[in-house]
């Protein structure tokens, strides 16, 4: 009885190893590592957020990590008027500079000989030629090999909102002739257009801009990319990263600021993205009452002294009003302690806005000097009378 226990046992384990050696294992080889993707060696693609089925079975906790925002796709994605060439090989009559040269349509597709109307808009160069593959291999006996090359970029149409001084629709146009890869790289040729170019197109970031959180917007196939991107560590650091390369379709977005320092504010004035000027008006007790053109986010101490400084004898140097029109159409106005020597700050050299209306009032002297002048200028032709007559 020992004996066939010891057999059955043995059987049984048999099976058990049987079981295991069937089940699917996954290969070491062909798992991305974690901490590759953390330290970059794997670079993660973008996809769309999907929202998991509440009745789906949880997925491992890899699966769920999110791609890092400061993501933006990189590849070229084709669309009405880019130029391209198609090359099949050993089969001139569809390939090269003379048969091969296509217009994406105002429908985003391509028209080809023989394989027809294949769509391509939103597709990369990589995809598109994937789709291309499929369409001619009906045609033929054998897979084609077949390249895809971008021979000229269609006009770079962005959307500008939030704190620029013109916001709207820009189109910008590209190099004439540009070459391109499989994969969207782009040749040497192609120089698409940065953050800091198409703001400056805008009329440059208002004084409330909030540069720290501008958003840039991809519309992708399977969903909007999104990047939040700061250009205040762009002239902070220098990280020229922050500087985003712009493709058709982006929309950026700056939001208005909460409260921006003085100190801040200096320093953005001075950057290209800025307005290079701005105008106000000082009137009253100046030496050069009226309009003065002021390098951008400059204080209420330059407006003053560019138009030429207190009028000494009649102007009232330790208070000015100031008048600003606000967006809204509202008005505010206050009063201001003028100190010349200090730096800029909000209490007595506050940093101006364009439109801003410095007042400059009379001293007393002047005050009291225009009155009694107001009273006497009646008495003036009569003095005159009686000097004719040796009075």
């Amino acid at each position: 009885m020992t004996r066939y226990r010891t057999i059955l046992w043995g059987l049984g384990a048999l099976g058990a190893i049987a079981t295991l050696g069937s089940c699917p294992v996954a290969r070491a080889d062909t798992l991305p590592l974690a901490n590759d993707v953390e330290s970059g060696l794997a670079e993660p693609t973008f996809s769309p957020t999907i929202p998991l089925n509440p009745t789906s079975p949880p997925r491992p906790a890899v699966a769920e990590r999110a791609l890092p925002e400061a993501t933006l796709p990189e590849a070229y994605v084709l669309g009405p008027g880019d130029r391209i060439r198609i090359d099949i090989f050993n089969i001139p009559e569809f390939s090269g500079p003379e048969n091969g040269v296509h217009e994406v349509l105002v429908d985003g597709t391509l028209t080809l000989p023989m394989a027809g109307t294949v769509a391509v808009q939103g597709f990369t160069l990589a995809e598109a030629q994937a789709a291309l593959v499929t369409s001619y291999a009906r045609l033929l006996t054998r897979p084609p090999q077949l390249t895809v090359t971008l021979l000229s970029a269609r006009p770079v149409r962005v959307v500008v909102a939030g704190e620029v001084n013109r916001p709207g629709t820009y189109t910008i146009e590209l190099e004439a002739e540009t070459s391109g890869s499989v994969g969207g790289r782009g040749g040497a040729g192609r120089q698409w257009p940065t953050l800091t170019q198409v703001i400056q197109a805008a009329g440059g970031i208002t004084q409330q801009a909030n540069i720290r959180d501008i958003q840039v917007r991809r519309p992708q196939r399977q969903g909007d990319a999104l990047l939040t991107t700061s250009l205040w560590e762009l002239i902070r650091t220098g990280d020229i990263s922050q500087d985003v390369r712009l493709r058709d379709g982006d929309t950026i977005v700056i939001p208005k600021a909460v409260a921006i320092s003085p100190a801040e504010s200096v320093a953005i004035a001075s950057a290209n993205f800025s307005p290079a000027e701005m105008s106000v008006q000082v009137v009253g007790e100046v030496v050069s009452p009226g309009g003065v053109t002021l390098p951008a986010n400059a204080t209420l101490n330059q407006a003053i002294l560019a138009a030429g400084g207190f009028e000494s004898s009649r102007a009232q140097n330790s208070t000015v009003q100031l008048v600003r029109l606000n967006p809204d159409g509202s008005v505010d106005q206050r009063t201001v302690e003028v100190d010349l020597a200090a730096a800029a700050n909000d209490t007595t050299n506050p940093i101006l806005r364009p439109n801003d209306v410095v007042m400059v009032d009379r001293n007393v002297a002047a005050t009291a000097g225009d009155t009694l002048g107001l009273f006497l200028r009646p008495l003036t032709p009569l003095a005159a009378v009686l000097r004719l007559f040796g009075f």
